[in-house]
């Protein structure tokens, strides 16, 4: 299975840890004031949530329940007093105009709760954004600064899930997690402040059901947490199938594969479809419960209250009022809602402090390349190189050079050539620094490369691949890579210097063609020349040609040899080849074999020798 996905990151959560949460909402410091307005805005929309009950028990009790307009029969049934009669016309304008001004307030009060609703959101998601903005910025810079060992150690999924999966959740976490818990807290304490303080009994009454809503809570809580593990390992295991199926398609087809890969991942969607399945019908078990036990509560209060309202008995320490029945009522409606959400927002707080950990834990890798505070910053060199006493080993158990005493002139070409794994490459990546040696030195202009500055020195070498990376956009952006130094004009004489104008002119819109992921619409030779154009555009004083002619084909041959020569000209050259026809004209041919340079001289003397670069010469022209 591909670990592009590593399934065990996708299984972790962690128990909330209150350093992580600080470090996270860090982020968010720069905003602190806007988060306090949003916590004001926050507190009154709870408060104001709340007062609207109050104001409709007040206006049925001035109004529909109040001593002067309303009578009691003996019998119990409700009597309205008329208004036609003299002593009851002025107190029924009174109170008219007090419910008219109770309406006007309730409305007012609810267009202040929505714009705060309204601005409390857009605060919270607003500085959600710019704080998330912020962690992926910090992941990408220090990604930028890692070493190719790091990479290599990494595998590209998991670094991108970094960026991007788990900083998202992250900002789920302050938009719908934090932020929204709070609230529900807010709204639950506000709630039960204004129930407790107008009658504790009947309080006590709604809040009967609670222990159940409690454990009802705590069950869904496990059963919705492992299920929504099981998900992300279904998935991750779904993904992984579709990377490799996708990936070994040329392998899938040439083997008639296809019905066996579809059979599995036909079983793997379904297995993830039926675990999706399990977690719905939880949250269909477990909301529909929270709903009856708050409509429970509701219940309670209306068997109650109407049994003593109709008695006309006293109301469980205060007077009969229709009122503040009505009031509970809306208040326990109120009451019930923030804590059937706090379960499922717990699972995504968890989710959360795992996302944080890995993030936090990518941040806080130290970077093992790192500059030292007064390194050199050369803007040019004149190219001599030197490997003195060299060993390096990239999984620090097998040695892939030893011991390698190489010096290379200013303007001088050097070839290296011997079998794959010699530690050919391995020149390139310790040049550049990306890595570092760990025995002995590589110098330039005889100074170790890690007392470099790493950026003045990488732009003194230029680089050309075998496998030519191109990014996604135009020639043009392609070959001056953002250095706002290269003009279009340096840009067009650089393909013409180097034989790829001749293409490009016939391309739709020329130089501003867009070459696709990777270079995919261009041809491997096309993307070869374009890798020489860029190199000359950038005018390094080192050149690497690391087997850039290995995979071109005959027909275009002529052209990139002739590129490369000019490509050559005044610069000090190292190239990496295992064509010996490319190489013949450099001044010096190293010879590599098991780590070690067993000979070194030019063409025609390592023929004389008789020894390793005259079996590789004899074996790729017999």
């Amino acid at each position: 299975m591909s670990e592009s996905y590593h399934i065990g990151d996708e299984l972790e959560t962690r128990p909330y840890d209150a350093g992580l949460m600080r470090r996270l909402l860090g982020y968010a410091r720069p905003y602190r004031r806007l988060l306090m307005l949003a916590t004001m805005l926050l507190l009154l929309t709870a408060l104001l949530g709340s007062i609207v009950p109050w104001l409709n028990w007040k206006a049925i009790a001035w109004y529909i329940n109040s001593p002067e307009r309303l009578a009691l029969s003996n019998s119990g049934d409700a009597v309205k007093a008329s208004a036609e009669f003299p002593e009851f016309a002025a107190q029924a304008a009174h109170d008219r105009a007090r419910l008219l001004l109770l309406i006007a307030i309730t409305a007012l009060l609810l267009l202040v709760e929505a714009a705060a609703h309204y601005g409390q959101m857009m605060i919270v998601a607003y500085v959600g954004q710019q704080a998330m903005l912020r962690m992926r910025m910090d992941v990408f810079t220090h990604l930028n600064r890692m070493s190719l060992r790091f990479m290599d150690r990494n595998p590209l999924g998991r670094l991108i899930t970094r960026v991007t999966n788990d900083v998202e959740k992250l900002q789920e976490t302050i938009v719908s997690g934090v932020v929204q818990v709070i609230s529900d807290l807010f709204v639950f304490f506000v709630v039960l402040g204004f129930m407790a303080w107008n009658n504790w009994r009947l309080t006590l009454i709604a809040l009967a059901p609670l222990p159940v809503v409690l454990v009802s809570s705590v069950v869904f809580r496990k059963y919705a947490q492992a299920s929504y593990l099981e998900i992300r390992k279904r998935i991750a295991r779904l993904n992984a199938h579709l990377q490799e199926s996708i990936g070994g398609m040329r392998i899938v087809q040439a083997f008639t594969r296809e019905k066996a890969r579809f059979d599995e991942y036909d079983r793997r969607n379904a297995d993830h479809r039926d675990e999706w399945l399990r977690q719905i019908r939880y949250y269909a078990y477990y909301f529909p419960v929270v709903d009856f036990l708050g409509t429970l509560s509701l219940a309670l209060i209306v068997l109650y209250g109407g049994s003593q309202i109709l008695a006309a008995q006293q109301w469980l320490g205060g007077p009969a009022d229709i009122g503040m029945f009505f009031a509970y009522v809306q208040w326990s409606e109120r009451l019930y809602g923030p804590i059937r959400a706090l379960a499922d927002r717990y699972n995504l707080l968890l989710e959360a402090m795992a996302s944080s950990e890995r993030v936090f834990g990518l941040l806080d890798t130290p970077e093992d390349l790192a500059e030292k505070p007064n390194a050199a910053e050369s803007n040019r060199i004149e190219g001599r190189v030197e490997f003195d006493r060299v060993w390096f080993a990239y999984d620090e158990e097998q040695w892939v050079l030893k011991d390698i005493n190489l010096a290379i002139a200013p303007g001088e070409r050097l070839a290296i050539v011997g079998h794959t794994g010699a530690g050919k490459t391995t020149f390139t990546n310790l040049l550049n620094r990306f890595y570092d040696v760990q025995r002995g030195r590589v110098l330039v202009d005889g100074l170790d490369v890690r007392d470099y500055a790493r950026t003045p020195l990488r732009r003194q070498i230029g680089v050309v691949l075998q496998d030519v990376f191109l990014f996604s956009g135009s020639i043009t952006h392609n070959i001056r890579l953002g250095n706002p130094d290269i003009d279009d004009a340096r840009i067009r004489a650089c393909a013409q210097y180097v034989n790829a104008a001749s293409f490009i002119e016939k391309l739709p819109g020329g130089y501003d063609y867009n070459v696709g992921e990777r270079g995919c619409n261009l041809s491997t030779g096309q993307r070869q020349l374009l890798a020489f154009a860029r190199a000359l555009a950038h005018d390094p004083r080192i050149l690497v040609l690391d087997e850039a002619t290995s995979s071109v084909d005959t027909e275009t041959e002529a052209l990139i040899q002739d590129a490369i020569a000019k490509l050559m000209q005044n610069r000090t050259c190292i190239v990496i080849a295992h064509r010996l026809s490319t190489i013949q004209h450099v001044e010096r041919i190293a010879v590599m074999h098991h780590g070690e340079i067993r000979e070194i001289g030019s063409h025609q003397d390592l023929l004389a020798r008789r020894g390793l670069y005259y079996t590789l010469y004899r074996l790729q022209y017999t």
